[in-house]
């Protein structure tokens, strides 16, 4: 018989135990009995060890599936309470809300008439009202913009948003101005959003629904130059926050709009729309925002008059389709990774009707061959206690914008500082120089029943302003309001940029190249 190592060792250790007790047997055992006794014990206590370890096993996943139960019905009940806490909340939110930006002032000259100016006053700002300068000291009109909202909750945790902006602006001063050319009341935004819908899951979970007529929820601009970075609007619908991943979000958008802020009476605006489709996609600060277009017929508008309600003719190859790509950066942290501050970068690029690179889809006077290429940028820094500066550029270059061969580069830099120094006084500065190079090669426009061409012109223009101002809240904000400015502004130009157009404010009566001023007092209101 074959013993092994382990069971010799047994034998050994049991050795002494060869008999039975005398109450038990007189007869003593083998030896292979007693081998044979002790394989019997030693395959009991196996078949014990291995019972008790899958006793152990069970024991052990029921305990996990405890464990995995209890942790399923603990965030089931920390989403059931977080729904509860959203419902409550939605409902205390629940109800009118109003808000508004406005602004009003008096512009005078220094010969007590009333001045010429504005952020477009430049003759670069004709292309689609886009090239602006610094505009403390620098407005002439009274706008406002009054915003109405009603939100509504819903016990399923779902909400919905009645928004709607009314907006009227004039450069008329009198108290009471009728309807007329200076002045436009009109509803800028009618719309409904929705959200947190219960039957959404997945990346649309907490996607946002909305429909009707309204600004891009993301444009953002620059504000001491009254510039757009980025406006996109229109009547549309779409989806927004789109969540992938934690970090990187879409919203997908289609607008209607025609040509023109205010349309043209040229032709019928139910006609012919412009139809963007846009996807906005966000990565921790980073936005990549594309877009296409296209308007049926635009093309076909060959009876020289123009879509945007200017004075300029229309080429023979205006543009029916379009593309626009932007690449952005919002640090609202930051100014520009070098110090606490804010800073927001683009840089934005357009063919066809998509080369208008500040309002996208806007100018229906583009050929089918324009390009641009934009790139604009600020920040603000607070440099010690009581000072605090705002930078920025625009700058862009475009091409066969609107007849072949023409070419508008130009450049605007603006700097505004804030001195605070009182609870309430501060003294606000501000600095712009911006840079022209236009060559229209044969654009055309009429006046006074005329017809003349534009004048290729390159020059600069600069503007200075100093405003004593009083404000409530923070004074060390710079975009802190409401304000009360006084003001007093200085601006002069290149010659050469007179010649531009008849009808441009550069070279009219008042208003020529060797040094205006411009003094008055403003407010600023928004919240």
């Amino acid at each position: 018989m074959r013993i092994t190592k382990i069971r010799a060792g047994i034998l050994c250790a049991f050795f002494g135990l060869g008999y039975y007790s005398s109450a038990q047997a007189s007869t003593p055992l083998s030896i292979e009995q007693r081998l044979a006794l002790l394989e019997s014990r030693l395959n009991l206590a196996e078949r014990e060890a291995s019972e008790a370890r899958l006793r152990a096993d069970k024991a052990e996943k029921r305990t996990l599936a405890a464990e995995q139960q209890l942790a399923q019905v603990t965030k089931k009940q920390e989403k059931q309470t977080q729904q509860i806490e959203t419902v409550e909340k939605n409902k205390r939110d629940d109800g009118f809300e109003f808000s508004a930006y406005a602004r009003s002032g008096l512009l005078i000259n220094e010969h007590g008439k009333g001045g010429r100016g504005g952020p477009g006053v430049s003759p670069a700002s004709s292309l689609n009202g886009d090239a602006h300068v610094g505009r403390l000291g620098n407005e002439k009109d009274n706008y406002v913009e009054l915003s109405f909202n009603k939100k509504m909750s819903f016990d399923d945790g779902s909400w919905a948003h009645f928004k709607t902006m009314l907006a009227d602006g004039a450069n008329n001063p009198d108290p009471w101005v009728q309807d007329n050319d200076s002045h436009h009341i009109n509803i800028r935004q009618l719309y409904v959003e929705m959200g947190d819908l219960a039957s959404f899951g997945g990346v649309a979970e907490h996607a946002i629904l909305w429909a009707g007529k309204r600004f891009d929820r993301d444009n953002f601009d620059i504000h001491f130059t009254d510039s757009d970075i980025m406006f996109l609007g229109g009547t549309g619908g779409g989806i927004n926050d789109v969540q992938w991943t934690d970090k990187l979000k879409s919203d997908f958008n289609v607008y209607g709009r025609n040509f023109g802020d205010l349309g043209s009476d040229n032709y019928n605006d139910n006609d012919i729309q412009n139809l963007m489709f846009t996807a906005n996609n966000f990565y921790n600060n980073w936005q990549l925002m594309l877009t296409g277009m296209t308007a049926q017929g635009n093309d076909d508008l060959k009876d020289n008059t123009s879509t945007t309600g200017t004075y300029a003719l229309r080429s023979d190859n205006t543009a029916q389709n379009g593309y626009y790509a932007m690449l952005a950066y919002h640090d609202k942290s930051r100014f520009y990774g070098l110090a606490p501050g804010v800073s927001e970068t683009a840089l934005q690029y357009g063919g066809g009707l998509g080369a208008e690179a500040r309002q996208p889809g806007s100018d229906g006077d583009l050929t089918e061959n324009a390009k641009s290429l934009r790139f604009a940028s600020y920040g603000i820094v607070p440099v010690s206690k009581n000072w605090e500066l705002a930078p920025s550029v625009i700058a862009q270059h475009s091409e066969d914008r609107y007849r072949d061969g023409d070419r508008y580069d130009w450049a605007t830099f603006n700097l505004r500082a804030s001195q605070a120094i009182t609870q309430n006084f501060a003294l606000l500065y501000e600095a712009s120089w911006q840079y022209m190079d236009l060559d229209p090669n044969g654009r055309s426009y009429t006046s006074d029943g005329s017809t003349y061409n534009y004048q290729a012109v390159k020059g600069d223009f600069y503007k200075l302003t100093f405003a004593p101002t009083f404000k409530v809240g923070n004074v060390f904000d710079i975009k802190a309001r409401p304000e009360i400015r006084f003001f007093a502004t200085y601006m002069n130009w290149s010659k050469e940029l007179d010649h531009y157009a008849i009808n441009d404010d550069f070279g009219s009566t008042g208003f020529t190249a060797g040094g205006n001023w411009n003094f008055g007092v403003q407010t600023e209101i928004w919240f």
